[in-house]
C-alpha cells in the first residue's frame, strides 16, 4: 500500500531506523536498495518535492512522473532545481583576495525526489582501472594532489554490473577499445543513433578514431516494468515523462519492499553526536512547514552531493573544524570535469529533438596514462540542441531580432537546427586548495552558512584543452562541418559549468591524508558513510554516476555483509 501520508513515502509506520540517509539521488537510492532488500529499516531524508506519483505503490507498474516535454517548466522556470534567489551559494576564484566573487547559483543540482539523476540524460560509462592508480601512473604533479584509491576496479567490477542490470543500461560489450574488462554484456542493446551521432561517428572514423554506442541508462526496450525510450529529444536536464530512464528505478525498489520511509520537503540541518564524539545519533532537519525535526538511527549516510554533504558536515561542528575532519580535509580537493566543447555548423538539419540527447562518442583521447606523446584527456560525447524555445530567446534577446525577421529565424533556426557539439569530459586534477567552507556573512532561507566554492584551473586539465581542442575541430571537418570552434572559457576563474561534482571526503587507508576508508566510512565516526561523489580521491575522464552508484553499493554491501559485500546487493525487491 503506497503512503498517504503527505511529504512522506513507503512505510509510514516505521518508527525506528537501521540507517539514515540524506539524500534520495543516485548514490541515496542504490545504498537504499541494497540496505532495504536485506531487511534494514531505512529513513531517506530527501530536502526537494515529490514528482513521482505512485512510486512507492506496488498495485501500479511504474510511477507516473509529472514532468513534460515543456521548456518553460523545466529550462527556464527550474520546476526541479534548487533555487538560487533563496538558497545561493558563493563562489571565488582559486587564489583571490575575497571572501567571493559571485553569489547565486555555482553547479546547483536538482532538490527532487531522486536528486540530480533526474534532470541526466543517464550516461554510464565506467571508470577505467587505471584511474583507481592515477597517482602511482602520473607521479607527483606540482600544484596537484593526485592519490591512488584505496580500492581497484576489481573490486569494483561486481558493483558495477549490479548498478547496470538494475537500471537498465543500454550498450555493447566491447564497442569501446579502451575500456577496462567486464564480468558480462550490457542488460540492453543500444537504441537508435541519433543523426547527429551517424554524421559524427564517420568523420571520427575518418581520422582514426574508435567511436561507439555510448552506455546510458535509458531503456532501449522494455524493462522491468518501465517502458522503452521514445526519443522525445528533451533527456538532457529534463525528467523524463513516461518514466524510461531509470533514475528511480532503484529507489523504487527499496520503498517497495516495505523497509524504507522517505521524508521529502526535509532539508538536513545537522548531523548530532554522542558525548563520545565517535558516533552519529540523529540528522536534524527542518520538515515541510519550516519546524525543526530530527531522526535518529544506527547509521548514517551522507548522499547529498559533494558539495552539501561536505557543508552538512561543516555545519555539524565540534568546534570550527566541522564533523569527521580531524585531516582538515573535508571540503578539500572539490573536483569537476573540465569540459572542452567544440561546435561545429553543417548544413545538414540533425532534428535535436528526436533523440536522446547523447547516443555516441568515443575514449581515444583518454588513451593511457603513461603516454609521453599527449596529455590525458577524457571520453567524448557526440551531442547537439533539442531547446527550441531557448534558441529562440537567443535570436530575441541576444540577436535583438523581432517581427518578420524573429519569425524567419524560427523558420530556419540557422543555428540550432545545424549544430553538432563535441563534449571531452577532461580530468580535473584535484587541488587541496579548490574546496567548500561555510560563507562568513551569506545565508539561505533557513538562516545556514551557504557553501562557499573556492576553485581554479590547473595547467593539467588546461594541457588537455589546448592539446584535444584542435583535433575535436579536425573531427568536425572529416564530419563536413563549414565551420567549427572550441567554445571558450573564462581562464580568469569563472564557475565551472559541469554537474560533475567529486571530492571534499576523499577516501584513503591514512586518517592523516584522506576522510574516509575504503568503504566510504569517516575515519574519525563509528557509524558515519559517505555514498555520494564526495569520496573519490580522483575526477578520471568518464561521467562519474556509475562509479558512484558503485561505491554506495560497496558501502551498503559491507554494512550488511563486511566480509562479502558483492554477495547482498541483488536480492528480491
Amino acid at each position: 500500500m503506497s503512503s498517504s501520508v503527505d511529504n512522506v513515502l513507503g512505510n509510514t509506520s516505521l518508527d525506528r531506523f537501521d540507517v539514515v540517509i540524506v539524500g534520495s539521488g543516485a548514490g541515496g537510492g542504490a545504498a537504499a536498495r541494497v540496505l532495504a532488500t536485506n531487511g534494514l529499516k531505512v529513513c531517506i531524508l530527501e530536502a526537494g518535492n515529490n514528482y513521482f506519483r505512485g512510486l512507492d505503490d506496488p498495485d501500479t507498474d511504474m510511477p507516473r512522473p509529472l514532468f513534460s516535454n515543456d521548456e518553460l517548466k523545466l529550462s527556464s522556470r527550474g520546476l526541479i532545481e534548487q533555487q538560487a534567489i533563496v538558497e545561493p551559494r558563493t563562489f571565488r576564484a582559486l587564489g583571490a583576495q575575497v571572501d567571493r566573487q559571485l553569489v547565486g547559483e555555482v553547479n546547483n543540482l536538482p532538490k527532487t525526489v531522486g536528486g540530480g539523476w533526474v534532470h541526466a540524460d543517464m550516461q554510464c560509462p565506467r571508470f577505467n582501472d587505471f584511474d583507481f592508480h592515477l597517482h602511482s601512473e602520473l607521479g607527483d604533479i606540482a600544484g596537484a594532489s593526485f592519490a591512488d584509491w584505496p580500492l581497484d576496479y576489481d573490486e569494483l567490477e561486481p558493483f558495477y554490473a549490479a548498478c547496470e542490470r538494475l537500471q537498465g543500461v543500454q550498450g555493447l560489450a566491447g564497442a569501446d577499445p579502451f575500456a577496462s574488462r567486464r564480468s558480462g554484456p550490457y542488460p540492453l542493446p543500444p537504441g537508435p543513433p541519433m543523426y547527429v551521432d551517424s554524421l559524427l561517428r564517420g568523420g571520427a572514423e575518418r581520422i582514426g578514431l574508435h567511436p561507439f554506442a555510448f552506455p546510458g541508462a535509458r531503456n532501449s526496450r522494455p524493462y522491468r516494468g518501465r517502458p522503452a525510450c521514445n526519443d522525445c529529444g528533451l533527456c538532457s536536464m529534463y525528467g523524463c515523462p513516461i518514466n524510461a530512464k531509470g533514475s528511480v528505478a532503484m529507489l523504487r525498489d527499496a520503498l517497495l519492499t516495505g523497509n524504507v520511509q522517505l521524508r521529502y520537503n526535509a532539508a538536513a540541518t545537522r548531523l548530532l553526536v554522542d558525548s563520545s564524539r565517535r558516533r552519529v545519533t540523529a540528522v536534524a532537519y527542518l520538515d515541510a512547514d519550516g519546524n525543526p525535526a530530527e531522526v535518529s538511527g544506527d547509521r548514517f549516510l551522507l548522499a547529498a552531493s559533494a558539495i552539501e554533504s561536505a557543508r552538512l558536515c561543516l555545519l555539524s561542528g565540534l568546534g570550527n573544524g566541522g564533523l569527521g575532519n580531524s585531516s582538515g580535509l573535508v571540503g578539500r580537493n572539490l573536483m569537476f570535469h573540465h569540459q572542452t566543447i567544440s561546435v561545429g555548423i553543417y548544413r545538414e538539419d540533425f532534428h535535436g529533438e528526436r533523440g536522446r540527447s547523447v547516443t555516441g562518442g568515443f575514449s581515444d583521447f583518454r588513451g593511457v596514462p603513461n603516454d609521453a606523446q599527449r596529455p590525458l584527456g577524457g571520453i567524448v560525447e557526440f551531442g547537439t540542441n533539442s531547446e527550441k524555445i531557448q534558441e529562440a530567446a537567443t535570436y530575441m534577446v541576444e540577436l535583438g531580432f523581432r517581427g518578420a525577421a524573429l519569425k524567419q529565424f524560427l523558420r530556419d533556426r540557422p543555428l540550432g537546427a545545424h549544430l553538432a557539439a563535441l563534449i571531452m569530459q577532461g580530468e580535473d586534477a584535484p587541488q587541496l586548495d579548490n574546496r567548500i567552507d561555510l560563507d562568513p556573512a551569506v545565508r539561505d532561507i533557513n538562516g545556514l552558512p551557504v557553501p562557499r566554492i573556492t576553485y581554479g584551473t590547473h595547467p593539467f586539465e588546461l594541457a588537455a584543452r589546448e592539446y584535444y581542442g584542435p583535433r575535436l575541430i579536425d573531427l568536425h571537418g572529416a564530419a563536413g562541418a563549414q565551420f567549427a570552434f572550441v567554445a571558450p572559457i573564462n581562464e580568469g576563474g569563472a564557475t565551472p559549468s559541469s554537474r560533475h561534482i567529486m571530492g571534499t571526503l576523499r577516501m584513503g587507508s591514512d586518517p592523516r591524508t584522506s576522510v574516509t576508508d575504503a568503504f566510504c566510512k569517516f575515519h574519525d565516526l563509528d557509524n558515519l558513510y559517505s555514498a555520494d561523489g564526495a569520496p573519490m580521491p580522483t575526477s578520471s575522464g568518464y561521467n562519474p554516476t556509475l562509479t558512484l552508484q558503485a561505491l554506495a553499493m560497496r558501502t551498503a554491501g559491507a554494512i550488511v555483509d563486511p566480509a562479502r559485500p558483492e554477495s547482498v546487493i541483488e536480492g528480491d525487491a
